[in-house]
C-alpha cells in the first residue's frame, strides 16, 4: 500500500531559489507541497558554484537580513582586455547561495512546506491523473510537479524534454579564494565587483572577480562549443596582470566549474510539470542572473496553477504560465539573446555595449534599441 502522506497537490524538485519560492506560494495558498534536494540544506546549506552578486531591489524585496550580506556593493567595474575601463555606479550586495537559499528554504518550511533534504530524485512517471516520483528514499504522488533542478535537468531529461542547443550554454569555473579584508579592500575596493571582457579572453562570455568578506570569488564563463580547453583558457584570465595582483597572497577552498543556460529551453511546460528557473533556460542571456528569474518563475508556476483552477481552465495552464512569464520578463530575455550575438560579434560592439551600460540597465539598451 501506498503511504497517503506521500500525496501531495504539488511537488517539486530542488530546493535552490526558484524550487524554495514556488514552494512557499504553494503552502501560502493552500496546496499540499513537497520540495526536495539531494543536498544538505538546513543545517549549513549546501554549496553552490554562484558569483553570488544580486540587485539591492531583490534584498529588499524579501526582506533579506543584512547580517546575511557578504559584502554590500555600490559599483560595477567593467575591465575590457583592450586597456579600456568602464564603471557602473547602483547598489547591490554579494551573498552566499549557502546562506542565500536556506533563508529561502526556510520560509517555505515556516508556510507548511514539506521539505526532504538529502533524497534524490531518481524517476518520474504519469499513473493516470497524477504522477509517481521515485527518490532513493521514497515514492511521491503529486498532480503537479515543478522542474527546478537546474540546467541539466534529471526530471526533465526522463520526460525526454527537448534539450538547450549548444549556443544556450554556457560553460563557467568558479575558484574561492581566501583572502583578508585588507587585501581585498586595496586590491579591489571595499564596495566593488569588477567584470572582465575582451573577444581575446572570452569569446561569448565574461569572466569576474566578486569579493565575499574574506573571499574573492574567482569566475569564468564561455559558450560552451567555442572551448577548446577551459583550464588554459581559465588560466589565461588568472594571469591578467590585474587578477594576479588581486589573488597574489589568496589560496584556492574551491575549483568548480557549472552549467548555465543562456537561451530559453524550447519546452516550459507540458502537461502538468513546469520548467522554472536554470532548467528552463530562464536566465539573462548577456548577464547570465539567475536568481530573480528562477524566483519569479516558480511563483509564476504556481500562480498559473491557481488561475488555471480557479477559472475552470486546467487545460490552459500551460498557456497562461507562459503568457505571465512573457508578460513579466520572457519577452524581454529573448531580445537580449538575439542582442548577445551582436554584442559578441566583435571587440567595438562589445566597448560599445560598455559605455552604454554604464548609464543604461541592460534591458533599456536592447529594449530602446540603442546599441
Amino acid at each position: 500500500m501506498e503511504d497517503p502522506r506521500n500525496n501531495f497537490d504539488i511537488f517539486i524538485i530542488g530546493a535552490g531559489p526558484g524550487g524554495s519560492v514556488a514552494a512557499k506560494v504553494a503552502a501560502d495558498n493552500g496546496y499540499s507541497t513537497c520540495f526536495i534536494d539531494k543536498e544538505n540544506i538546513t543545517k549549513k546549506g549546501r554549496y553552490k558554484a554562484c558569483g553570488g552578486a544580486i540587485a539591492w531591489e531583490l534584498v529588499e524585496e524579501i526582506d533579506y537580513p543584512e547580517e546575511k550580506i557578504s559584502r554590500v556593493i555600490e559599483s560595477l567595474e567593467l575591465h575590457h582586455v583592450d586597456g579600456e575601463n568602464y564603471s557602473k555606479k547602483g547598489k547591490g550586495a554579494v551573498i552566499w547561495r549557502s546562506i542565500f537559499d536556506k533563508f529561502l528554504t526556510d520560509m517555505a518550511i515556516e508556510s507548511g512546506a514539506c521539505l526532504k533534504e538529502q533524497e534524490m530524485f531518481l524517476n518520474i512517471e504519469k499513473k493516470d491523473r497524477d504522477y509517481q516520483i521515485t527518490t532513493n528514499k521514497g515514492r511521491y504522488h503529486a498532480k503537479y510537479v515543478i522542474a527546478a533542478d537546474g540546467a541539466t535537468s534529471p526530471v526533465l531529461k526522463i520526460l525526454k524534454w527537448p534539450y538547450f542547443s549548444k549556443e544556450n550554454l554556457i560553460l563557467t569555473i568558479t575558484k574561492e579564494m581566501r583572502s583578508s579584508k585588507a587585501t581585498i579592500a586595496k586590491s579591489l575596493g571595499s564596495e566593488t565587483v569588477h567584470l572582465f571582457f575582451g573577444l581575446k579572453l572570452i569569446r561569448i562570455g565574461y569572466a569576474w572577480l566578486f569579493p565575499k568578506a574574506e573571499i574573492i570569488t574567482a569566475g569564468w564563463g564561455n559558450q560552451i562549443n567555442l572551448i577548446k580547453n577551459s583550464r588554459e583558457e581559465f588560466k589565461k584570465f588568472m594571469n591578467l596582470p590585474f587578477v594576479k595582483e588581486a589573488l597574489r597572497s589568496s589560496t584556492v577552498e574551491i575549483f568548480k566549474p557549472h552549467l548555465i543556460p543562456v537561451g530559453l529551453r524550447p519546452k516550459l511546460y507540458e502537461d502538468n510539470v513546469f520548467a522554472i528557473g536554470d532548467a528552463g533556460g530562464i536566465v539573462d542571456p548577456i548577464s547570465g542572473k539567475g536568481i530573480p528569474y528562477a524566483m519569479m518563475s516558480g511563483e509564476i508556476a504556481i500562480e498559473s496553477i491557481i488561475n488555471g483552477e480557479k477559472r475552470d481552465k486546467a487545460d490552459r495552464i500551460g498557456y497562461i504560465y507562459e503568457k505571465s512569464l512573457d508578460k513579466k520578463f520572457l519577452r524581454i530575455l529573448k531580445a537580449k539573446r538575439i542582442a548577445r550575438d551582436k554584442i559578441f560579434e566583435s571587440d567595438e560592439n562589445l566597448k560599445t555595449f560598455l559605455s552604454l551600460w554604464e548609464t543604461y540597465r541592460s534591458s533599456e539598451i536592447i529594449m530602446k534599441k540603442l546599441l
